[in-house]
């Protein structure tokens, strides 16, 4: 810990007397994606343009108690480490999601920001949000101390600079070893901190395998997940039983000959979707005893969970209540797609091998967004009513003028009460993520007051016009 602190130390000196870098750029995000997305060096005054940016919730997002919608895209090589430490602050403090698209890379001090997304989830509690697409890269390092050896300086300076870096190292260290809001484990694991110091320069500590995405929790996309099989269980039952400890070291390789593993349905069992569960066994071992099963959700298709133990590790995932074959699988943890596969599968292997899965769409214009954040009244013969709700019912509370402008979030919000609202909102979706639409049935939701922005004046009353008399 101490040569950990030290080098930190090391790397902020110099970050003090460096030349202040370009700042990073803050763009819209991608559809279905993220939000906004940093682009570029990473360097002082990047926190207040990304507390600039809109980062408002898409109208057509459907689960109003899921905030994981707020996400940022990340593609940086690194840069300052103390104005890295901002951004994570400012991520962590406002549950934003970090996410690394196909293609992009998230270096040195990009690395330590994204290991601090979260999402928020109103009543329930805050979610680890950070996610990684198998084309990406992300890498850790330990940071160098390289001073510019043609420039002098005094002694208050360096002081100064010492200073400095002890205060944002110590700030590091504790926000680093803070515990997540889902699990008592940390936003950054020993062990990792360990590997980081292994890698100098350009040589990173890359998560480049599916044992270190699923050691630091670290969700996966960019490839077809694979279907709940037996091979699935076995991978499943020594991926997720170890790493809540440590990687996954010489990992069993699944073999069906009937003697290496066992599995056995359990029939009759309530909370289950098919009514079974699977017990998973390890002959002669007596090490792993894990139940997998399909738990029904609220939205979408049954999730595969799984409930188990590890001896030698006393590694224990899910309620001990499984194990003694009681229990509904409601608190079981759900299976991450990639832990149904060997441990020491390459990132690069995956994508090859399973197609490109989940992809996204370079966010564009479409009449479902406002793509510059400012909207202009027009369709009126003098003025449209600036309305406290969304309804031209409600009291309204000023007069907006023909042709005046105003900032206007970069998302609308839609009237639920609207007979049309799931279809209109379907036509935003598809809107946003490029795909083919209806665009005159879009057209009429707009044209009959579905689509509405809220608007803040410069008296500072706030309300909601309807999108039919905005040009945005």
């Amino acid at each position: 810990m101490m040569r950990f602190f030290c080098c930190l130390v090391g790397f902020l000196v110099a970050a003090a007397f460096a030349n202040t870098a370009q700042a990073a750029r803050i763009t819209p995000g991608k559809a279905g994606l993220c939000r906004v997305t940093l682009e570029g060096e990473i360097a002082p005054g990047d926190v207040d343009r990304l507390r600039a940016a809109p980062m408002d919730m898409p109208i057509w997002w459907s689960n109003f108690e899921d905030g994981s919608w707020a996400a940022i895209c990340l593609d940086s090589p690194g840069g300052s480490l103390s104005s890295g430490l901002e951004l994570a602050r400012y991520v962590l403090d406002n549950r934003i999601g970090t996410i690394i698209d196909d293609g992009a890379e998230c270096l040195s001090a990009c690395a330590l920001i994204f290991m601090f997304g979260t999402a928020h989830q109103h009543e329930s509690v805050a979610l680890t949000n950070r996610r990684l697409h198998v084309g990406g890269r992300l890498g850790f390092h330990q940071p160098d101390l390289t001073l510019d050896r043609t420039r002098d300086y005094s002694v208050d300076d360096v002081e100064a600079a010492f200073d400095l870096a002890i205060e944002a190292t110590l700030n590091f260290l504790a926000l680093a070893a803070r515990p997540r809001p889902d699990t008592p484990r940390p936003f950054v694991d020993g062990d990792l901190l360990e590997a980081m110091l292994q890698h100098k320069g350009q040589d990173f500590f890359e998560i480049d395998t599916v044992n270190k995405a699923g050691r630091w929790d670290i969700a996966l996309f960019g490839f077809t997940p694979p279907h709940l099989t037996d091979e699935g269980m076995v991978y499943a039952c020594q991926n997720m039983t170890g790493w809540s400890a440590r990687l996954e070291q010489d990992q069993m390789p699944y073999q069906p000959d009937g003697y290496s593993h066992r599995i056995d349905a359990v029939q009759g069992q309530d909370g289950f979707v098919d009514g079974q569960r699977f017990r998973v066994d390890f002959s002669g071992m007596m090490t792993y005893a894990c139940e997998v099963g399909l738990r029904g959700s609220y939205q979408g298709s049954p999730q595969a969970v799984l409930c188990g133990y590890r001896e030698n590790l006393s590694a224990q995932v899910g309620p001990d209540t499984c194990l003694q074959g009681s229990g509904a699988p409601g608190r079981w943890p759900v299976i991450p797609a990639a832990a149904l596969l060997p441990a020491s599968t390459t990132l690069k292997d995956l994508k090859a091998a399973r197609g490109t899965g989940e992809t996204a769409r370079v966010l564009s214009d479409n009449a479902c967004m406002s793509s510059t954040g400012r909207a202009r009244v027009i369709n009126v013969q003098n003025f449209t009513s600036l309305r406290q709700v969304m309804s031209h019912d409600a009291q309204r509370l000023a007069e907006l003028p023909l042709g005046s402008e105003y900032q206007v979030a970069r998302a609308p919000s839609g009237d639920f009460r609207h007979p049309r609202h799931a279809d209109c909102k379907a036509l935003c979706q598809k809107a946003e993520f490029g795909s083919p639409y209806d665009s005159a049935a879009l057209k009429s939701c707009i044209e009959t007051d579905w689509m509405w922005f809220q608007i803040q004046t410069p008296s500072g009353q706030s309300g909601y016009a309807s999108a039919r008399y905005l040009d945005y």
